[in-house]
């Protein structure tokens, strides 16, 4: 992979984690499967392969500044899909009845993605065993915006 450009993780990490909400939202309203579901299916998919892709040059790049934070973001939006997934496919769910033909499908995503989060905070307990909190941390911009308003 050829990297000609400053990748924006935390704004990537941002925009698939609203992607992740969304699904989760849907996993917990009603909402109608002949209007969504093709949506929520077609969401599902691309944070999946959205979470894999940026997962993947994150923990190759381990000279990245805040890799661990990364990790952190990483790691809490894949468990929130695979949960939202777990949950669309369940019977009782409206969505499932649309989402029933990709129901092997779905459920490997949900795997995947739950093995991923795992694999992801293992990593973060690595890195951080001996001189970081796991605690959620206040990032310097995350500050400066906070303090400008």
């Amino acid at each position: 992979m050829r990297m000609s450009h400053v990748i924006h993780f935390e704004d990537d990490i941002f925009i698939v984690d609203g992607l992740v909400r969304v699904i989760s939202d849907a996993a917990k309203l009603e909402p109608d499967a002949d209007v969504l579901g093709d949506l929520i299916l077609a969401s599902i998919r691309l944070a999946d392969s959205t979470l894999r892709k940026i997962k993947h040059i994150v923990i190759q790049n381990e000279h990245l500044v805040d890799r661990t934070g990364y990790v952190r973001l990483l790691g809490r939006t894949t468990g929130t899909l695979a949960e939202a997934i777990s949950s669309i496919i369940r019977p009782d769910n409206l969505l499932a009845r649309e989402t029933n033909p990709s129901y092997d499908e779905l459920e490997r995503i949900a795997s995947a993605q739950k093995a991923l989060s795992k694999e992801l905070f293992d990593i973060l307990h690595e890195t951080t065993a001996h001189n970081v909190s796991l605690e959620d941390l206040v990032s310097g911009d995350e500050l400066s915006e906070l303090l400008r308003t």
